[in-house]
């Protein structure tokens, strides 16, 4: 297990349009800041900032504070991973498309690989910062990835699509890093593009009036297909690891009551952890209070030598906090 005390999050999307970023309000960023007291190390585990559906004129200005506060918190003795996701891949999209088929589970990322990151890690200071993707091993077992290469294996391509069951033989089958990011970046960019992403997809189509329905059909999807999308992914790559930490689908768990036998990777040999994520959807938490899988606030915590937990840093805020 992990030797440091580590706090995963991931899905900030400071920047995004739609919903609210939770961090860019003063008492979930104050929250955070208190968790992080308890910790070692701090890891980012994509989508951090906004790239995807914002420019990032736009939206790294508002991250710029969140940052500096983080890292701020966190001091010179403390560290912070940072692993992009394919809503902030132009962090390091120009770097991904050079290492080609080169590209390993846990490639350390230089931090001049594009001004982007370069700017965004200054901020960060004077916590250290590593930079690793597509994924980074936190403990002996443990290992942590965005998690949106399980687009692949979803119809339509999105983190909302419908596993395919004859997916895999209909395709040749992806080994490396290196192929599902040859998909990511063709032209038509399944796995960055995300598809119509989950936020978007809410605001055009379900009634706030319907959230609570929303989230038990969202529930069921991703129990029924991103999970086993998931474990493909970690087969695919040939994890080797008890667990594996991912976002990415913004439904944090295991919670107590979710069946267990869902959340294990192929061949029930490797137990799947979600953070959750940091946004406000209204059209999911409409009159809603946690707990609730979709709450903002969610993380994993790696204490000791005990096992991945998922917990809500947020969950005793209300909707008023998120205005």
């Amino acid at each position: 297990m992990a030797s440091v005390r580590t706090l995963v999050i991931s899905d900030l999307h400071i920047g995004q349009s739609g919903g609210v970023s939770a961090l860019e309000r003063p008492r979930p960023l104050e929250l955070l800041l208190e968790a992080l007291a308890g910790y070692q190390r701090l890891v980012l585990l994509g989508d951090t900032v906004e790239l995807l559906e914002t420019r990032s004129s736009d939206s790294f200005p508002r991250a710029e504070p969140i940052l500096r506060s983080i890292g701020a918190a966190l001091g010179p003795d403390r560290v912070v991973v940072l692993v992009p996701g394919n809503h902030d891949h132009g962090l390091i999209r120009d770097w991904s498309r050079i290492q080609g088929d080169n590209l390993e589970r846990e490639a350390v990322v230089p931090h001049d690989a594009s001004p982007l990151l370069a700017q965004l890690v200054s901020w960060i200071a004077p916590a250290r910062v590593e930079v690793r993707y597509p994924g980074v091993w936190l403990g002996d077992r443990i290992w942590a990835t965005h998690g949106h290469y399980l687009n692949h294996y979803l119809r339509p391509v999105s983190s909302i699509g419908l596993l395919h069951p004859l997916h895999r033989t209909r395709q040749a089958p992806l080994r490396d890093p290196g192929s599902y990011e040859y998909i990511a970046l063709s032209p038509a960019r399944p796995h960055i593009r995300d598809g119509l992403p989950p936020e978007r997809w809410h605001d055009r189509l379900v009634p706030r009036q319907m959230a609570p329905l929303t989230v038990r059909v969202l529930g069921l999807q991703m129990r029924r297909h991103s999970l086993p999308a998931m474990a493909q992914v970690v087969q695919a790559l040939d994890v080797q690891a008890d667990w594996v930490i991912f976002g990415h689908v913004h439904r944090r768990g295991p919670l107590p009551n979710d069946p267990g036998t869902r959340w294990l990777g192929a061949g029930e040999r490797q137990s799947l952890v979600n953070t959750g994520c940091w946004r406000y959807e209204r059209v999911l938490l409409h009159r809603s209070s946690p707990p609730n899988p979709y709450w903002p606030g969610g993380a994993v915590a790696l204490d000791d030598d005990a096992p991945p937990r998922a917990l809500g840093l947020l969950d005793q805020l209300t909707e008023k906090d998120f205005r």
